[in-house]
């Protein structure tokens, strides 16, 4: 909904103006983040959106507790060459994915905490870096 009318309809919204300011103040800037993202990007996270949909409880606390917090304490390049890495896995069915994960020559040069958030991320089915769940 074009930004304009999204606003006529929080402010006719009972729920919306329910809502604390800083839920409101975070739901805009959602909404504006999508806004000024490229269609690609849009496609990225509505893919993204529905893998999550798809996970159990389980893997969705594995995501979040396991992999999340060590994505974000890894430095840039290590995410880097991960994220080089998910981009080529992005498309590929289950067992191609597999054998390309267990070949030592494309994950070369990672250590073991890298390889196994590869592989966690890798079945997510998307090349970008994860995002935390509702955002």
């Amino acid at each position: 909904m074009p930004p304009a009318q999204r606003e006529r309809f929080f402010q006719s919204s009972p729920a919306f103006q329910r809502m604390s300011p800083q839920q409101q103040s975070k739901i805009r800037q959602q909404f504006d983040r999508w806004d000024h993202m490229t269609p690609q990007q849009r496609a990225d996270q509505t893919e993204k959106e529905a893998v999550w949909a798809r996970m159990t409880p389980e893997q969705k606390d594995h995501i979040k507790n396991d992999v999340l917090p060590v994505w974000r304490q890894m430095p840039q390049d290590r995410r880097q060459a991960i994220q080089q890495r998910l981009r080529v896995l992005q498309n590929m069915p289950e067992s191609a994915r597999n054998q390309r994960l267990n070949d030592p020559r494309f994950t070369e040069g990672m250590s073991d905490e890298d390889k196994a958030t590869l592989r966690d991320l890798s079945h997510l089915h998307v090349g970008g870096a994860p995002d935390p769940p509702g955002e």
